[in-house]
């Protein structure tokens, strides 16, 4: 018999869910809408973050360390990010699709074996901080404190980088330089540094997705990072292309329905999520608050 507090206890998970996936769709629409790149790799960036704040925890190893490696890993894949940028995708950006597709599928499967050669095939057990190990009263229910921290914390991010790239003057020279480049060097502005330093932050967003999502599922593999980037694209593709709070509300709308059709009936929760993205891009093609691939 499934009760009330089943239901909302799956609905608060699937938001967890969705934001954490919103995050790091955010970074892969930014991408997309800034660079016009689709970035097959950002699931390898995830997985290297979440490696990188599994290293540091082990390294540091004193109480509150997760914190304080998730605050190192957050740059640190940022500079990875102006790597990957400067020296493989600079040259890429007036060449086809196709060609920009395969670079950075094979930077997907580059960084994936190497992460193997380092630390191995067999899982690796990464737990959530103890600080956020109990649970909290919300009123309808208790639910884990470590999930609603992530859900606080990626709708700040979220929310930040949203308001940075609409209402700040830096965030409208990374809009004019999408919208036209061209018209955007005239004006004496160097387009390629804004690229480099979007995909920079893309990047630290996909790390930081990684090392928030990673100690829910309860060990760290070479290969989620392929298996969260179809997740991950679907979230764009339902939110539309390069919009942020499309992002956030596919990520959430795709979350829930997964968790809520999981208690029903668990095998069916990843085809619903197909199922999902279908009937929306049925009634808008170009997601809910896309504005259409030009």
């Amino acid at each position: 018999m499934i009760n009330i507090d089943i239901i909302l206890l799956q609905i608060f998970n699937g938001i967890q869910f969705g934001v954490l996936m919103a995050l790091l769709a955010t970074g892969l629409s930014l991408i997309f809408g800034m660079l016009g790149i689709i970035n097959f790799a950002h699931g390898s960036l995830y997985m290297l973050g979440a490696y990188l704040v599994w290293s540091f925890i082990r390294l540091l190893n004193f109480q509150g360390s997760f914190w304080l490696s998730l605050l190192i890993t957050f740059p640190l894949m940022g500079i990875f990010g102006l790597i990957i940028e400067r020296v493989f995708l600079r040259r890429m950006y007036r060449e086809p699709a196709v060609y920009q597709i395969l670079i950075t599928f094979g930077l997907l499967l580059v960084i994936q074996q190497s992460v193997a050669l380092i630390y191995g095939t067999m899982p690796l057990s990464m737990n959530v901080s103890s600080l956020f190990a109990g649970e909290i009263n919300l009123g309808v229910l208790r639910y884990p404190s470590y999930r609603f921290f992530t859900i606080i914390l990626g709708l700040t991010l979220i929310f930040g980088i949203w308001i940075f790239i609409e209402r700040s003057s830096l965030g409208a020279i990374i809009r004019a330089s999408a919208e036209d480049s061209e018209t955007t060097k005239t004006l004496g502005i160097n387009t390629n540094r804004v690229y480099a330093w979007t995909f920079c932050l893309g990047s630290a967003l996909a790390g930081l997705a990684g090392g928030l999502h990673v100690p829910l599922v309860g060990g760290l593999q070479v290969y989620i990072g392929s298996e969260i980037l179809l997740v991950c694209f679907i979230v764009v593709v339902i939110g539309g292309m390069g919009s942020i709070p499309g992002a956030l509300i596919g990520g959430i709308i795709l979350g829930v329905v997964r968790s809520l059709s999981s208690i029903f009936w668990p095998p069916i929760s990843e085809f619903v999520m197909y199922v999902t993205m279908g009937i929306i891009l049925l009634v808008r093609p170009q997601g809910l608050l896309g504005k259409g691939i030009k």
